[in-house]
């Protein structure tokens, strides 16, 4: 079954393969992973993490444009590259938290625009000068600029990603955009109680503007226990997630460990394993049809209405 994968943290290894002397490293080091785990679509995440500034932001992004250009990959930019019968992986470029937009904000997620960027989360979980993350103020939401990045990301159709803000930037985002949103890499906060997950309220508030949720493979936001954070256990967060707003609205963001060499050891840890997703969604009585929505024709849907 091919897979979108709205999350990967492909700019953490393409920085560590350059690195060390590797050049088209999407093509050198994953693309046999890629396709044996049928993720024929990918986001290509640039991860901030809060201390950096504009000129990194920008430097890191350059990068993860050579390497896609440079491994032979196409590149999701307009609806017209959306293309279901792809037999060769594609990236979508996406930001991963704004720190370095201190100041000029419109002009800068632009910028980003204008390189390729395509969905963006405006904090990770810092607070930077447009929102705060979870690891924020919990009275602290969107500021005034972040408020006009968000405005200029609807004018654009960057889509805008609520993965990692807190509650209070989650509602003064669907507050303030005019556009549907997606949580990229977000559980159910109902399943596993983590500060990361989504609130049953906030899945409705998500839905009702018509956006998606991706299923994040990350150990710590599937289950409490070790035993029980693995792929299976993931595909019922899927289910909840359906029972709850409709399987139109789920989808995949795996943030797959293997790309930034997380201590996991389950069996969703490596763009190879993804398969084992599709498994577990059959398991837990989703139809061929279901789960090929689940899998990338949700995705594809949104994006051909919104980007």
């Amino acid at each position: 079954m091919k897979i979108f994968d709205l999350h990967a943290d492909l700019a953490m290894t393409i920085h560590k393969h350059r690195s060390e002397g590797t050049q088209a490293v999407l093509r050198n080091v994953w693309h046999d992973r890629f396709v044996q785990g049928e993720i024929y679509w990918t986001a290509a995440a640039s991860f901030f993490r809060g201390e950096e500034d504009w000129e990194y932001m920008q430097n890191l992004v350059r990068m993860v444009q050579d390497d896609i250009r440079e491994s032979g990959w196409k590149q999701i930019l307009t609806k017209e590259d959306l293309n279901e019968e792809a037999e060769e992986p594609t990236a979508i470029m996406t930001i991963e938290g704004m720190c370095g937009i201190d100041k000029d904000g419109v002009q800068r997620v632009e910028w980003l625009y204008e390189a390729g960027n395509r969905i963006g989360s405006l904090c990770w979980n810092d607070e930077n000068a447009l929102a705060t993350g979870n690891w924020g103020d919990p009275g602290r939401g969107l500021t005034a600029m972040g408020k006009d990045v968000v405005r200029k990301m609807n004018e654009l159709h960057m889509i805008i990603d609520v993965s990692h803000a807190n509650e209070k930037t989650f509602w003064d985002i669907l507050e303030t955009s005019d556009q549907p949103v997606i949580a990229t890499h977000s559980n159910a906060k109902a399943k596993c109680f983590v500060e990361r997950n989504l609130t049953d309220q906030q899945m409705r508030a998500l839905a009702a503007k018509g956006g998606l949720i991706g299923m994040n493979a990350c150990n710590s936001f599937i289950h409490r226990k070790e035993k029980k954070q693995d792929a299976a256990h993931l595909a019922k967060h899927a289910r909840y997630i359906a029972d709850l707003v409709g399987v139109e609205h789920v989808a995949c963001g795996f943030d797959l460990g293997a790309y930034y060499s997380a201590d996991e050891h389950h069996d969703l840890v490596s763009p190879d394993q993804a398969q084992n997703f599709i498994r577990g969604l059959e398991k837990e009585g989703f139809s061929e049809d279901e789960i090929k929505d689940i899998a990338y024709r949700n995705v594809f849907r949104f994006l051909r209405q919104y980007m």
